[in-house]
């Protein structure tokens, strides 16, 4: 049963609820002042960080909310959960909008008990779903009583979207997919006179997740660093998750070959679009639980040629051998094949494949078409 929302003259208090003020800055940015725009009244419920500060000077209300992104302390969740519904208590939003497992989960718990409007957005189903387990068994759970109620579910994959419909866990009639997370055209485009390098650069950035396949990359860029006779160089750009160990113990494999002159290192940066601009391909040899990397479809959006995993949400960047190669998971010997192929292609052939990438971003994934989803759910 949908709630009847407290609107007057359709300006309604919506809140942003995300486990980081790094990721609603970074990530939905476009979407608050798309809401100010239709003088909606936007607040954000996140963890404190750098970022409240910037997502302050953009106009809204920030409540810090504690939240850890990968806790499991049972403790520690009911204690953000009880924060939480004081927080939805006092501001008394007509509609939360979720991103994230935790976040879409919470607030549908919550809205049990606090009167409010929830669009979920699924950014990837997170690593409870990679096999089968206690805590694969409580989120099922949980997807079951937390959001069968909501307004909308949104899925930034399909084959996200059938797992969760196919396995009873949201109605079908809630759900809908739309293109990842969406990129601003206009922010992210093609420098406007092309940059030739004297070697070809290949990119991989974005989250310090081994299962983005980092350790692909470096065997590759360490396996031809034997052979001087190909012109490549390999860049990484990184933000390391604190949460992780194993995230710091990449950083240190990845500094280590720095120092060999293997890799070189970028240290994490908000104007990513400058080194996309030096660049010349973007590889994920992912196999991580996501919706579509936002890293691809930034690299698209700069007209970028990509090499990627045939995996969910990853594939759907790449038409294969047209803008780009799609190789298996864990595939070392295929990925180094087509590192060197486009080593070896003409400046033109490198050329068109990125304008076809130019050309698929804007067909597919122009954050417009995110933003008019989401327009179109608060306002029915």
């Amino acid at each position: 049963m949908a709630y009847e929302l407290t609107v007057v003259h359709n300006h309604m208090k919506i809140v942003i609820f995300a486990n980081t003020s790094w990721h609603v800055f970074n990530y939905r940015r476009g979407l608050i002042q798309f809401l100010q725009k239709d003088e909606h009244e936007v607040s954000v419920f996140a963890p404190s960080d750098d970022y409240v500060d910037k997502l302050v000077q953009l106009g809204v209300k920030h409540y810090t909310l504690p939240l850890t992104q990968r806790g499991i302390n049972p403790f520690q969740e009911i204690y953000s959960c009880v924060r939480l519904l004081r927080l939805l208590r006092i501001i008394r939003p007509d509609i939360v909008l979720t991103f994230t497992v935790k976040c879409n989960l919470y607030a549908g718990i919550c809205r049990n008990f606090v009167r409010f409007e929830q669009i979920a957005n699924v950014s990837g189903l997170g690593e409870a779903f990679d096999r089968r387990g206690p805590l694969n068994y409580i989120i099922s759970l949980l997807y079951k009583f937390a959001m069968a109620k909501s307004k909308r579910v949104f899925f930034q994959n399909n084959e996200d979207m059938q797992t969760i419909i196919k396995g009873g866990l949201v109605p079908e009639h809630l759900c809908r997919c739309v293109p990842g997370s969406g990129v601003d055209l206009d922010s992210y485009c093609p420098a406007p006179s092309l940059q030739r390098n004297t070697v070809r650069r290949f990119f991989m950035f974005g989250r310090m997740v081994p299962k983005k396949g980092y350790d692909l990359f470096m065997k590759v860029a360490k396996k031809i660093h034997l052979n001087n006779k190909h012109h490549a160089e390999f860049w990484i750009m990184g933000m390391v998750d604190n949460s992780r160990k194993e995230s710091k113990a990449l950083l240190e494999q990845i500094l280590s070959l720095q120092k060999q002159g293997i890799v070189k290192y970028l240290p994490p940066s908000d104007d990513v679009l400058q080194v996309l601009r030096q660049v010349d391909v973007v590889v994920l040899p992912s196999k991580y639980n996501e919706g579509v990397p936002r890293s691809l479809l930034e690299a698209m959006a700069c007209g970028k040629p990509i090499i990627t995993t045939d995996w969910k949400g990853c594939r759907d960047t790449v038409d294969d051998g047209i803008n780009g190669y799609l190789i298996n998971v864990d595939d070392c010997n295929a990925l180094e094949h087509y590192v060197l192929k486009l080593t070896l292609v003409s400046e033109e052939q490198l050329e068109r494949m990125g304008r076809m990438s130019r050309r698929k971003a804007e067909a597919q994934f122009d954050e417009n078409q995110i933003l008019d989803a989401y327009r179109d759910e608060i306002c029915t």
